[in-house]
C-alpha cells in the first residue's frame, strides 16, 4: 500500500504540472486576443478620423462652390446696376450684393476653421498610422512567440499524459479511478498531504489517531470533510 500511496503522490505531481500547462494554454490565446483587440481599436480610430477628414474635405468643397456661386451672383448684380434706370432698383441690387458678400465672409471664416481642423486630423491620422505600424510589429512578434509557446506546452502536456498513463498502470484500476474522480471534482487536487495536523486540501484538523494510521501508510484514508486522499507530509514520509 505504501508504494500505491507513493505513486498517487507522483500522479498528483504530474497532474499539477498538466493543470498549470493547460491553464497557460488557455491564457495565452486570451493575451493574444487582447493585443488583437488593441490593434483593431487603433484601426477603427484611423478609420473614424479618415471619415471625419473626408467629410471635412466635402464641406470645404461645398463652401468653395457656395463662394463661387455668390461671386457669380455679385458679378451679375454689379453688371445689372450699370443698366438699371431707377434708384430703387439700384438699391435692391446693392442689397443683394451686400448680402452675398457678407455670406462669403462668413463662409470664408468657416473654411478657415475647416482647414485648421483638417491639419489637426491629418496629423492625428499620421500619428495613428505610425503607432499602428509599431503595434502591428509587436502583434506579429507576440503572435509568433505565443504560437511557439503553445506548441511547447502542447508537447509538454502530451508527454506528461503519457507519463501519467504509464505510472497509473502500477496501481489498482479501482484506485486510479477513485483518484481521477477526486481530481475532477476537487479542482485538480485529489491528494492532500497533512501539514501540522491539518488537511492541506480543506484545512480541517485531522484527529491524532487518523494521523497515526496515515503515517503507517498501510491503507488509503480520506479526509472526513473534503474526501481527498490523505497522505503524510513529505517530511513525514521521508522519516518513515
Amino acid at each position: 500500500m505504501k508504494e500505491n500511496i507513493k505513486i498517487l503522490c507522483e500522479l498528483q505531481a504530474i497532474d499539477s504540472k498538466i493543470i498549470t500547462a493547460e491553464n497557460a494554454l488557455k491564457s495565452l490565446p486570451e493575451e493574444l486576443e487582447k493585443l488583437e483587440n488593441k490593434f483593431k481599436t487603433a484601426e477603427e480610430s484611423i478609420k473614424n478620423i479618415t471619415q471625419r477628414l473626408e467629410q471635412n474635405h466635402k464641406n470645404q468643397k461645398k463652401f468653395e462652390i457656395d463662394i463661387l456661386k455668390n461671386n457669380e451672383d455679385i458679378n451679375k448684380y454689379e453688371n445689372q446696376q450699370l443698366i438699371v434706370k431707377t434708384n430703387k432698383e439700384y438699391k435692391a441690387l446693392n442689397s443683394e450684393i451686400t448680402y452675398r458678400k457678407e455670406k462669403n465672409a462668413q463662409i470664408e471664416e468657416n473654411l478657415i476653421e475647416l482647414m485648421e481642423a483638417e491639419m489637426v486630423l491629418e496629423n492625428e491620422v499620421e500619428e495613428f498610422k505610425k503607432n499602428l505600424e509599431g503595434d502591428r510589429k509587436i502583434l506579429e512578434k507576440e503572435r509568433d512567440k505565443i504560437e511557439i509557446e503553445m506548441e511547447k506546452l502542447d508537447k509538454k502536456v502530451e508527454k506528461l499524459d503519457k507519463e501519467k498513463q504509464n505510472l497509473s498502470k502500477n496501481i489498482p484500476e479501482s484506485l486510479f479511478k477513485k483518484y481521477q474522480i477526486l481530481l475532477s471534482h476537487k479542482n485538480g487536487k485529489a491528494i492532500a498531504p497533512i501539514e501540522n495536523g491539518i488537511c492541506s486540501g480543506c484545512h480541517l484538523k485531522i484527529r491524532p489517531q487518523v494521523i497515526v494510521e496515515i503515517s503507517k501508510q498501510k491503507s488509503i484514508l480520506v479526509c472526513e470533510n473534503c474526501s481527498r486522499i490523505l497522505v503524510p507530509s513529505q517530511k513525514s514520509a521521508e522519516e518513515n
